[in-house]
């Protein structure tokens, strides 16, 4: 089930990303997600709290795609800084862990 940009306004409150690079970013979260939770998100409805994981990661993804990793730029002295602090692979698991923890989703077990 895909998670609509109509959700990610109205539900999620979102306002960040427009609406132009919502289906990409989704796409691509949507992937991650699944990966994250051993495949459990294909089948099935989506619970609140696994809208809500992919809604906060399109918008880290968002957000570091429209940075492109820079903190910092000067176009004088050519002077750019990079974040280096963690990785977006490790910021995009701790949001879905953060939202999924206790759901079972993300728990290596087999059902």
């Amino acid at each position: 089930m895909e998670v609509t940009y109509t959700y990610y306004l109205d539900v999620y409150g979102g306002n960040m990303i427009p609406e132009s690079r919502w289906q990409s970013l989704e796409l691509k979260v949507r992937a991650r997600l699944n990966h994250y939770t051993f495949n459990r998100m294909e089948s099935g409805a989506w619970i609140a709290e696994a809208k809500a994981a992919l809604c906060e990661m399109c918008e880290a993804l968002f957000q570091e795609n429209e940075r492109d990793g820079k903190t910092s730029e000067n176009t004088d002295g050519y002077s750019v800084g990079y974040d280096t602090s963690i990785p977006v692979g490790q910021k995009l698991y701790r949001i879905a862990e953060m939202y999924l923890q206790g759901t079972g989703l993300m728990d290596f077990g087999v059902e």
